[in-house]
């Protein structure tokens, strides 16, 4: 790393915040030392929480917290019926309208989603601590127990570049990285926020309705919901994190002296859910011009040169319109006026679409298959749900089970095979594996082994297949 782009995130530790962002990259900088990152995530959660409104419904007592929970889950359970019901009947879909809406959503949610589990690294410290171990295992499983394909940050990277999605994460604004600095806030956490921890978890491990519709209606698209489909298998409160979560919650409370004060700062922590941008609010807040901006920007930023002078619209020339960002804004309002784009129509009566998605014409190839369907979808708009149908055109995607690996390797993963190799030690084992189990490295080749060494030693159990009952009679 650059000495300047370090000096630039150690900065943060004595400044105020610049950036939910910056915070994100600093959390996520494996060259930062771990005493620097528990010093700052100290500083910023003691700030959130000055600000923080407090659910008043959420229990005090200890012996409340279960059936309250349990209310909340079935709650949401009835309103996903209720969901069910009416669009048995004809309803249309509640979330995403087409395919693109879906696909804003997927950009939308990337930071959260790329730090899924991450508010659990700092209880791993305790993995010698009994009293810790559902929520060590819990941290594990988000982690997919070492598997590619169950890491939940493996699933959802390879979901949006499956999508062609990636890289439009990198345009998003500030404020939809708030809750993933919370989240790895809490991952660099010190000891004295345990309660808190324990309140997000609890808060986080719960079935909300918003999960199991975006499931429905990804599937319902063709877009695989492996990812949330994931969460609402293991998020429950028979025998998956719901329960554990509410088990964990027991064990440490029993342990505190001062019980009044533990719970507060459990309900702090379940508050802090709440901080940032909701899925809901997201979903609410989509906005399928807003992303066509930004692509017809982007392709300015080489096509503001390369147009042919003769053709002018409004006295101006392509290359003009595309000269600066906001006349990019303004044109694709000229084209809506001249017609070349005909919103709540069929796309193919729009001559833009005929331009950049027809083989011989002049734009074809500009844009991807990704940027082809936001734009077709947006066009489109209430024509598509006329048709009651929704157009996919042909993304590279594929459900194959297969995850992309690096072959190249600069050799950490095998020094730390051989050392690991060479102790029989439990704790110097531990020791060198924890950190590749940290937020920045858990889905990486190394940290994926490391995971599954973790797995090995201390929840061999977790890695048991299931046995038949015939294999057992035999």
């Amino acid at each position: 790393m650059p000495e300047a782009v370090k000096e630039r995130l150690l900065e943060l530790l004595d400044k105020n915040q610049q950036s939910y962002h910056d915070l994100v990259d600093f959390f996520l900088d494996p060259n930062i030392d771990i005493d620097d990152k528990e010093r700052k995530a100290s500083n910023f959660l003691k700030k959130e929480i000055q600000s923080l409104k407090l659910d008043a419904d959420f229990p005090s007592q200890i012996n409340e917290v279960h059936d309250w929970l349990i209310t909340q889950n079935k709650a949401q359970c009835h309103q996903y019926q209720h969901y069910l019901e009416k669009r048995k009947t004809g309803s249309e879909r509640q979330y995403f309208k087409n395919i693109a809406q879906a696909y804003e959503f997927l950009i939308k949610v990337a930071p959260v989603k790329r730090v899924d589990g991450s508010w659990l690294y700092s209880i791993m410290r305790y993995w010698n601590d009994p009293i810790f171990r559902e929520l060590i295992q819990i941290y594990l499983e988000e982690l997919g127990l070492g598997g590619v394909k169950s890491n939940h940050v493996c699933v959802f990277d390879d979901l949006l570049l499956n999508l062609g999605l990636e890289h439009f994460v990198m345009d998003l604004e500030d404020k939809y990285y708030h809750q993933p600095a919370i989240q790895l806030a809490l991952a660099y956490a010190p000891a004295e926020f345990i309660p808190e921890i324990i309140g997000f978890n609890l808060g986080y491990e719960q079935l909300p309705l918003h999960l199991l519709i975006s499931n429905y209606e990804l599937n319902e698209l063709g877009i695989n919901a492996q990812y949330f489909n994931l969460h609402i298998t293991i998020d429950n409160f028979d025998n998956g994190h719901a329960q554990l979560s509410t088990k964990a919650l027991e064990k440490i409370y029993s342990k505190f002296k001062d019980k009044p004060s533990f719970m507060e700062k459990v309900k702090i922590g379940f508050a802090l859910n709440n901080k940032g941008l909701s899925s809901v609010q997201i979903i609410k807040n989509l906005n399928l011009e807003a992303m066509v901006v930004k692509i017809l920007q982007r392709k300015a930023l080489v096509g503001n040169v390369i147009h042919n002078e003769k053709c002018k619209i409004n006295q101006k020339t392509i290359n003009q319109w595309l000269s600066t960002p906001n006349s990019v804004e303004e044109f694709i309002d000229v084209l809506i006026e001249k017609k070349w784009i005909n919103l709540g129509k069929d796309p193919a009566e729009s001559r833009f679409w005929q331009l950049i998605s027809h083989e011989e014409g002049k734009m074809f190839g500009v844009f991807n298959a990704t940027e082809k369907q936001i734009i077709y979808d947006w066009i489109a708009a209430e024509y598509s749900q006329k048709k009651s149908s929704n157009k996919k055109l042909n993304v590279a995607y594929s459900n194959s089970e297969d995850f992309v690996y690096s072959h190249f390797s600069d050799g950490t993963l095998e020094d730390i095979q051989h050392q690991i190799a060479q102790t029989d030690q439990l704790g110097m084992k531990i020791n060198k594996i924890l950190p590749y189990l940290a937020p920045h490295a858990h889905h990486t080749a190394i940290g994926l082994w490391c995971t599954k060494r973790f797995v090995d030693y201390l929840f061999p159990y977790l890695n048991q297949p299931a046995v038949s009952s015939a294999e057992t009679r035999s």
